[in-house]
């Protein structure tokens, strides 16, 4: 039995505005916002290896994330385990979602630092999603 449904699934696949919650080492909460690539049924992050969420996240998986379009017209939690991946550099920023802009030369770097190491994928395999009732963005 999947962890999402089919609607939750086709909002991840359609939004890449997400706010990507974890713990810090004293077990108080942080967050980063981040744009995020829904794969495989799962979303991914890409940031740099020496990150502080990496280290948050690699101490404790346990996550979450708030998906929450620009648009406020509603917005998603989903609750997770975080995992820390080697990234297939061929795969950055191609193809970008319409509402993600990446300049040809920051998609390279990005594939070169990839590709050397430097930024690896945080992929947050989903265990439930609820919808966040009276969402605005204002």
């Amino acid at each position: 039995m999947p962890a999402i449904g089919p609607d939750e699934d086709a909002f991840l696949a359609s939004h890449t505005r997400v706010f990507l919650l974890g713990t810090r080492a004293d077990g108080s909460p942080t967050g980063w916002p981040m744009v995020g690539l829904h794969r495989d049924g799962a979303l991914e992050f890409s940031t740099y290896r020496r990150s502080q969420k990496v280290r948050d996240l690699g101490r404790n998986p346990v996550t979450a994330c708030v998906v929450a379009p620009a648009d406020g017209t509603r917005a998603l939690a989903v609750r997770g385990t975080a995992e820390i991946v080697a990234a297939d550099p061929g795969t950055v920023a191609e193809p970008a979602p319409s509402d993600v802009r990446v300049e040809p030369e920051i998609a390279a770097r990005a594939r070169a630092r990839m590709a050397s190491g430097q930024r690896v994928v945080v992929r947050v395999t989903p265990t439930a999603a609820t919808w966040v009732p009276g969402w605005t963005a204002e």
